[in-house]
């Protein structure tokens, strides 16, 4: 896999049972979700910078998840003609929240914050079920982590307000009142002036692949790999899909 994510070594094995690998697709989706609903709303509000930029994290955390399914000897899912999702309810809760987005940046916004609270919970619940997946699913929740700041600081500097649904209230506002987590992955994957880290000893590529700011100016549309309409196949930056 043509990535440089994150450098770890991800164990084969087989999971106990088909819950379980529904799960793994699951989280799967629901970073092509994210990537894809954020690519939308920044269509439409291209001032909203985090919709700028958290598309390219997004995009990178989904090659993540693959690198787990690979490991798990899990296919990529395949959705049914007509929809973007094989997980059931995804494709209903991808249309309703970018529905509501659409309706003003304050409500855009809070799409964001609200889609990365259920995610950091579910990011949560996955190191208890996948223990040995532990250190990856761990960078993703760091990195979601700073998205919902993110979102919440552009969503708070218009008027908007937000009560956690996934996430119990005190975590939701430690992360909130929290600082950014460089690298989202504790080891130095970017130097001062933005250029990736070429890894070598204690280096590790983070989750987000970006430790600036995820609101701060970017160039670029800042779209990742995905093209906006559920693209699961798999591909090395800057490389066609595979």
């Amino acid at each position: 896999m043509k990535t440089r994510i994150l450098s770890i070594a991800l164990l084969a094995g087989t999971l106990a049972s088909g819950a379980s690998e529904e799960k793994l697709i699951r989280l799967y989706e629901e970073e092509i979700l994210a990537h894809d609903l954020y690519v939308e709303l920044g269509r439409k509000f291209p001032d909203i910078r985090p919709l700028q930029n958290i598309p390219h994290s997004e995009a990178r955390h989904r090659e993540v998840v693959a690198g787990i399914l690979e490991a798990e000897g899990i296919a990529l899912p395949q959705p049914p003609k007509g929809r973007r999702f094989v997980t059931e309810g995804l494709d209903k809760l991808y249309r309703q929240w970018l529905r509501q987005g659409r309706e003003s940046e304050v409500a855009a916004c809070e799409a964001g914050v609200r889609l990365e609270d259920h995610d950091i919970a579910d990011l949560r619940q996955a190191q208890l079920d996948f223990p040995k997946h532990k250190q990856a699913l761990a960078q993703l929740e760091a990195a979601s982590n700073n998205h919902l700041r993110a979102f919440h600081r552009n969503m708070a500097s218009r008027g908007g307000d937000y009560k956690a649904e996934a996430l119990p209230a005190a975590d939701f506002t430690a992360i909130v009142d929290g600082g950014m987590q460089p690298g989202a992955c504790g080891q130095e994957c970017e130097n001062p002036k933005g250029n990736r880290a070429q890894g070598g000893a204690g280096k590790k590529a983070g989750a987000c692949g970006d430790c600036r700011s995820c609101d701060a100016p970017r160039r670029g549309n800042g779209q990742g790999h995905g093209n906006g309409r559920g693209l699961q196949r798999r591909q090395g930056p800057g490389g066609p899909n595979r």
